[in-house]
């Protein structure tokens, strides 16, 4: 059999799907003429399908070598390192395929994949858009463009994508749900339901539009019906940890606490992330060990706080207590270092010592091994404290300003890769204007860092966010304040952990945290929760916060 005729032998098999015999056709083909460029690149695709992605990889890297010059051969290598993980070199591979030729759609869509998992979203986008110039009728492109959209917080141009994939196949269901949930997040909840409720029903065995649905539900606080959407993601996809923590979500804003904390501990395992040596730490049970127990950080920086309450309770059942806040929560060390429970905080990985350790949880992880109730949160204490030698010296600082001394904080940077998190808890500067227009009050800005803009206040609001190196000296300035008035972000959380009075501006589709009542949170007794009435709004908190500090101002107090 001649070569040519074997290479098309090969590629029947292949498109028949006997992949097995196809398998063993190219290898025999390959191990007489291993430099066949076509073969080795239906075999490096038969290799993908068959889930051998190392095998994959290393024939489309063998015809890159062979030609050089052929921006098929780095998109295919490209497309096979993103299945392998090696997302860098991935990109490198389809920078190379798109320099080669510039007007390839694919090579731009997959580069824009490998750009999403590199989490740099607006260079995606703009890879997404290239491939939808270069072909408008590339449905995959357009639905990854919306998508990526969606999750930067730009419905209009995410709908604008779904539209174009739409307009070329009316049906298809990835479109349908992606175009729904932008049509929530202009907030229009109802008709993203029922459109949603259209698509599963349509479509039952489509998990990314139960994983919609679910959203959009839990959004508009119908969380049985929302759980419900959430555990039909897990019958189809098992492993979805989105949709295990929208179990968990649901559970915990109804308060039932039991089978909440279980659930939530079906989410990936965050020590994972921090090498092999970390990972192979045993996990903390919950029961008394004599030795010592390294707690790590996870989510969010308020997230860290609230569960900071725990520390104790765990340090209880160790020998010691190590607590891990390195990276992204390393500026939360110098406060939590004061907390009950804690022996030493090490912001660095790299100087733990695991062979001294004898086993590892998450923080996040508390709750649930120390089977942690409903009643048991409720009017919890006081449970951190500012570092000691700081707090002298912020009282300094604030000598210049009259009393009562106001904390604001307006501007939400959400640690969820979805922008449109961060759009919605953030809280416009207009609403807190009126507050900061009154003569009565002093204000002072808690923005971590440089973060948030406080040129709309003029000169109203003492701007010391440059003097903020960290939250031991947030929590050290929140201890010389009156009332803090807040957006949901770490400086709530803080506030209350330190049991000062909290005012916080919360959104329509708020965390499960802050569901369990109206107005108040049995996690921090001193919190007031000013929410919205309808998803975006922002006229009723405004106002009712507005009565309210008035009403606050004008109250008698102790000198």
């Amino acid at each position: 059999m001649s070569g040519r005729a074997a290479l098309a032998r090969a590629f029947g098999l292949q498109q028949s799907g006997r992949l097995d015999e196809a398998e063993a056709a190219y290898a025999k083909l390959l191990a007489a003429d291993p430099a066949n460029v076509a073969a080795l690149t239906n075999a490096g695709a038969l290799a993908l399908a068959r889930g051998d992605v190392a095998v994959g990889v290393a024939r489309f890297q063998r015809v890159t070598e062979l030609a050089p010059r052929q921006g098929l051969a780095y998109n295919n290598l490209g497309f096979a390192l993103v299945r392998a993980g090696r997302d860098i070199e991935a990109l490198s591979a389809l920078d190379r395929a798109v320099t080669l030729q510039p007007e390839y759609a694919q090579a731009h869509n997959n580069r824009g994949i490998a750009l999403v998992r590199l989490a740099r979203r607006a260079e995606a986008i703009q890879a997404f858009e290239r491939a939808l110039a270069i072909e408008p009728s590339y449905i995959e492109a357009a639905i990854n463009l919306g998508e990526q959209a969606n999750r930067d917080g730009q419905p209009a141009r995410a709908a604008a994508a779904f539209d174009r994939a739409l307009g070329c196949q009316p049906e298809n269901v990835y479109a349908k749900t992606g175009r729904a949930f932008s049509l929530a997040l202009t907030g229009d909840l109802v008709q993203a339901r029922r459109s949603l409720e259209r698509v599963t029903a349509a479509h039952p065995n489509v998990a990314p539009a139960w994983q919609t649905l679910g959203a959009v539900l839990n959004w508009t606080w119908q969380h049985e019906a929302a759980e419900a959407a959430f555990r039909r993601v897990v019958e189809l996809d098992a492993g979805n940890a989105e949709a295990q923590f929208g179990i968990a979500s649901t559970l915990l804003a109804r308060g039932r606490f039991d089978d909440g904390w279980v659930a939530f501990e079906r989410r990936p395992d965050a020590g994972r992330d921090r090498g092999i040596a970390f990972a192979q730490i045993p996990a903390w049970d919950g029961s008394f060990l004599e030795g010592i127990l390294v707690v790590y950080g996870e989510q969010g920086l308020g997230d860290v706080v609230q569960f900071a309450r725990f520390l104790k309770a765990a340090r209880d059942r160790v020998g010691g207590l190590l607590l891990l806040l390195d990276n992204y929560h390393a500026p939360l060390g110098p406060l939590l270092a004061q907390a009950a429970g804690v022996d030493r905080v090490i912001t660095e990985s790299e100087r733990l010592s695991t062979a001294t350790v004898a086993a590892r949880v998450s923080l996040m992880s508390l709750p649930h091994r120390l089977r942690i109730t409903g009643e048991s949160i409720r009017g919890t204490p006081r449970y951190l404290f500012p570092p000691a030698d700081r707090r002298a010296s912020w009282r300094a600082r604030l000598t210049p300003l009259g009393s009562p001394r106001v904390g604001i904080a307006w501007s939400v940077f959400a640690r969820d890769d979805q922008r449109f998190v961060t759009q919605h808890k953030s809280v416009p500067a207009e609403i807190l204007m009126p507050l900061v227009a009154m003569r009565e009050a002093s204000f002072v800005t808690l923005q971590p860092g440089m973060a948030g803009d406080p040129r709309p206040f003029a000169s109203r609001v003492f701007d010391v966010r440059a003097e903020l190196a960290d939250f031991g000296d947030t929590a050290a300035l929140i201890d010389e304040l009156d009332l803090i008035v807040t957006a949901d972000t770490a400086v709530a959380h803080i506030a209350g952990a330190l049991g000062k009075p909290v005012w916080m501006l919360d959104r329509f589709n708020t965390c499960w945290r802050w569901r369990l009542a109206t107005d108040t949170s049995p996690w921090y007794p001193t919190l007031r929760i000013f929410r919205q009435d309808r998803f975006g709004d922002w006229s009723g908190p405004a106002k009712r916060l507005r009565e309210a500090f008035a009403a606050w101002v004008a109250a008698p107090r102790a000198e």
